[in-house]
Parts: C-alpha cells; structure tokens; sequence
C-alpha cells in the first residue's frame, strides 16, 4: 500500500468505519412468522370470526379446504418488541396461533430466543382452544424484503446464520450440512427465493408479497398434522384388533357385529383420508399457479408427507385384511353354530315325537 494512501487514511478505523457501513447496507431485515397448528375438540363453527382482515388475500382453494376465517388478533411483546398474534382457524376442527415480530439485523439480532418466547406465547394461546399438546405442528417463516440484488448473494454472506435458524440449532453447523439445508430452495424471479426445511423456511422477495406463501406453509402443515394424528388413531386401533381378537371365543355374534361395524369404519376412513390429501394436492396442482404447484411440491417432499400416506395406506390394508378375515371367521363361526342348533332342535323335536308316540301306545292299552 502506498503512503499517500496512508496519509489520506492514516488508521484501521476508515477500515473499520467503511466495513461497518456495508456491514448495515448489506443488513438483512424482515419479519418472522411463527405458526402453531392444532386440532381441537370444540366446534369453531359456533365461535366468533372477525370480520375485518388485516392480512393480504389468500390464495383461494375452493372445494378443497375451508377458508381462513380469523377469530381474533391481539398485540403482544416479545423481549421489549412488539409482536401480533392472529388466532385463525380451518373451521370446523383446525386452530393456528400466528405470530409476527419485526427484526431489522438477520445477523446480529438474537432471532432463535426471540422464536421460542413466540412459539411459547402462542402455544399458550392454542392451550386456550383445549388442542392436545401431544399433536400441533410449529414452524417459522422469516420473510425478507427490502433488499436490492439477488438473494443468493445473501445466501452466500449469511448461509451459516440461515441454516442455523433454520434448524433451530445453536452449536455451529457442518460446512456440508449448510450447503444441504441451503440446497433445498427454489426460484421464481430473478431477485426472489425460498428455501425450505423441515422447521422453518425463508423467502425471499423484493416486494413483500409472502401471504400467500404462508398461507401453502399452513395447509401442509395442517396435513402433516392429520397425517401424524391418523397414523396414532391406526396404531391404536391395531392394538384394539390385537386385543379383540385374543379373547374368548364366546358371544361370538356380538363380536362379529363389533367387527363389521369396525370394517365399514376403516373402510370410511380410509375413503376421507384419500379424498381430503388428493383433493388438496391436486386442486394446489391444477388451480394454483406454476410456482405454487412447484413451492408446495418442495414443501411435501421436506415434509416426507408421501411417506406418511404409505405408512397409513399399508396401515390400513393391514387392519381391513385382518377384520375382513375376522368377519369371515366369525361368520362361519356362528353359522356352524346355527347349524349345531338346529341338528340338536331336529332331535329335539325327534324325541318328542318317539315321547308322543310312546304316550299313545301306552293309553291305546
């Protein structure tokens, strides 16, 4: 370097001084929004729904899922910063507490402790609606707008930062675990991105249009959370079967009618559960537009959800083939012993006739 350069900047601190500047140019700021969803036993058709909106118009799936309607908003604070908590529902059976909080430093802010006092403020909310705690799903969505360039640049200065909060994870990732976590995005324009994973995603886009996004990362979730509630009602009506079908084999018609009863309601079961996962999808597909189809794509293989449809559909076969079978047993059980019955009536009534006839000789003497 030379000394006139020296001269005219004689200390780090123009160094310091500059690096700082660009350090909060390059700042990443946006809004986080963290969701709890969960199903409850009260009937939401009875509860009041807000009229006003507040949020942008969602994307509109008609015939496939009830709209979004709002019961209430309120204003929080989050560790001295505001923050809005919109309680909605998928009526008649569905809450999600979403929360939203302002944060103007991707990278210096503590953005992981100001998530978890979120989800636990909302989780106390979603307490209020009596959903069991065992069965909600949680997520985050930073949404990052205001920025000039492509996001992959931002990707490249804060990808630890994002994968890190991605993951929820404190401890520093493995290089190839970022660029794993990073991999999973998708783009649409040329200064847009989302990248998603299992707890949290992030989108980027210039122009702040995210509601709708949000709103794709809701309904997948909410069929994450049918899914993992189906597959524990199956896995306890196995152990139910199990149950059923070691006990003693007397009552049997009883047993039987149980049985029937028990196969026309897998049967049903299985009929909703295809219909609602396939129209949902397929209507995403077919209505929605070419990124949507593609988001939602993305966001069902993070979310294995095609996994969790096989594990249910073998679940499933496995408890209609065992019923049906049961049904066939104790059908043929209880006409073998219709068949008992009336053999043992036929000598019944043979006796008698051999008494009346014994009766008549005796008299005729």
């Amino acid at each position: 370097m030379s000394t006139a350069f020296l001269d005219t900047h004689p200390t780090a601190a123009y160094y310091d001084g500059f690096m700082e500047i660009w350090r909060q140019e390059m700042a990443l700021k946006g809004r986080c929004v963290t969701f709890l969803v969960g199903q409850t036993g009260l009937n939401l058709e009875t509860t009041a729904i807000v009229e006003s909106r507040v949020l942008k118009s969602s994307p509109n799936y008609p015939d496939v899922i009830p709209k979004q309607a709002i019961i209430r908003i309120q204003k929080g604070e989050i560790r001295d910063r505001d923050a809005t908590f919109v309680v909605k529902a998928y009526v008649p059976d569905t809450v999600i507490v979403e929360a939203t909080f302002e944060f103007h430093d991707l990278a210096a802010e503590p953005l992981l402790e100001l998530n978890r006092d979120l989800l636990l403020e909302s989780r106390r909310i979603l307490n209020e609606f009596q959903c069991d705690p065992e069965f909600d799903e949680e997520y985050s969505v930073y949404c990052i707008s205001d920025y000039q360039g492509d996001p992959e640049m931002f990707l490249a200065l804060h990808g630890e930062k994002i994968a890190a909060l991605l993951k929820k994870e404190r401890i520093p990732l493995d290089e190839e675990e970022i660029k794993a976590t990073l991999r999973s995005n998708l783009k649409y324009g040329k200064d847009d991105l989302t990248v998603v994973d299992w707890d949290g995603a992030f989108i980027f886009d210039p122009h702040g249009d995210f509601d709708a996004n949000i709103e794709l990362f809701e309904i997948t979730n909410l069929q994450l959370l049918k899914s993992r509630i189906l597959d524990e009602e199956l896995d306890g009506r196995l152990k139910t079967t199990l149950q059923l079908l070691r006990r003693r084999p007397e009552q049997s018609w009883l047993r039987s009618k149980q049985v029937r009863s028990v196969l026309r309601e897998i049967i049903q079961t299985r009929t909703t559960s295809i219909l609602e996962s396939q129209a949902i999808e397929h209507s995403i597909k077919l209505i929605g537009d070419w990124y949507t189809a593609r988001l939602y794509a993305l966001i069902s293989k993070k979310f294995h959800l095609d996994e969790w449809r096989q594990n249910i559909n073998e679940k499933l076969d496995i408890l209609e083939d065992v019923y049906t079978m049961a049904a066939e047993n104790f059908s043929i059980s209880f006409n073998t012993t219709l068949e008992f019955v009336l053999i043992g009536g036929w000598f019944i009534l043979q006796i008698g006739w051999f008494v009346l006839l014994f009766m008549e000789l005796y008299l005729a003497k």
